[in-house]
């Protein structure tokens, strides 16, 4: 059973309310003066600039997202964007053999993951376990408010921890809850470049021995990797799937992408037929936070069988 996503998309859902109450607190929130973050010393009051010099990596420009009042910008700003490119990602596939998502959300940030499976389970209303890492402080405000809402869900249960996934995967026995889904969020980009190829071959070997290898026999595994539509990511992609290989695991395996490319970068992705924002986004929210419309990412998807 293929989702069809054509009147699927219900923008009052996590995705609507987690952006709206950011608002809220972005509004409530002052600027933060003197002990401000930015490596210059003080805010400029721009937090559109602040996402675009973590993003671009500006010369003395912000390196991370370590201001609470620029995060709650960047939920305005990306959910729905975010939201709607694992929307895609999900409406390629059969989901009829998963029972339930029982998810591993890597990097996880603001869960777009979760407001994704949320909106393609409106019919289904399969139960929904969600457990998310991340790395950045900041995010436990968010998450709170991410639980708040889940509490008004019947089919769906989210934990959220503030962790290096690195630290989690050497230091965790294999992991006594079978997932069926990882999901690795904007993260390999993130990860230093001087060695992003050996960690993320660090990576995939502790989640094949911890997770995947206590999936349930016989039964579907879904991987989705969505991160920037760049070499630096996309180069790694095939590393990814011959650590996978080499651990006797086989499937079927996906690399798309949303943008028109200038030229053939020979990693064999398909462009999906439209990069549109799946959902209708309040006015004033697009207009206050610049709100990213187009999709853009660059995603390997992989379902083991």
């Amino acid at each position: 059973m293929i989702i069809d996503f054509s009147s699927l998309p219900d923008e009052n859902l996590l995705v609507g309310t987690l952006v709206n109450r950011c608002a809220e607190l972005y509004e409530a929130s002052p600027d933060c003066e003197d002990d401000c973050t930015h490596p210059s010393g003080s805010c400029s009051g721009c937090c559109r600039e602040c996402t675009e010099q973590v993003h671009w990596h500006r010369k003395n420009g912000r390196t991370d997202y370590d201001c609470q009042k620029l995060l709650y910008y960047y939920v305005c700003r990306y959910a729905w964007k975010y939201c709607s490119e694992i929307m895609y990602a999900l409406e390629m596939l059969d989901l009829e053999d998963y029972p339930s998502y029982d998810i591993l959300s890597i990097g996880c940030g603001s869960a777009p993951d979760l407001m994704a499976f949320e909106q393609i389970n409106r019919k289904d209303k399969k139960s929904i376990y969600y457990r998310g890492f991340d790395i950045n402080p900041f995010w436990e405000a968010i998450h709170n408010e991410i639980e708040n809402y889940i509490l008004t869900c019947d089919d769906i249960e989210a934990k959220f921890t503030i962790r290096d996934i690195f630290d989690v995967i050497e230091k965790s026995n294999p992991t006594k809850r079978p997932y069926n889904v990882i999901i690795l969020e904007y993260l390999i980009s993130h990860l230093p470049s001087k060695n992003r190829a050996e960690l993320v071959a660090q990576l995939f070997n502790g989640l094949i021995d911890k997770v995947i290898a206590a999936r349930t026999p016989g039964t579907p595994f879904l991987i989705i990797i969505n991160d920037i539509d760049h070499y630096s990511v996309r180069n790694l992609f095939d590393l990814i799937v011959d650590i996978i290989k080499g651990a006797g695991y086989h499937g079927t395996l996906d690399k798309k992408h949303f943008l028109i490319r200038k030229q053939d970068y020979g990693d064999g992705s398909e462009r999906y037929a439209s990069s549109s924002n799946k959902f209708y986004i309040p006015k004033n929210i697009k207009d206050n936070f610049n709100c990213a419309i187009e999709c853009s990412s660059a995603q390997l998807i992989i379902e083991l069988r």
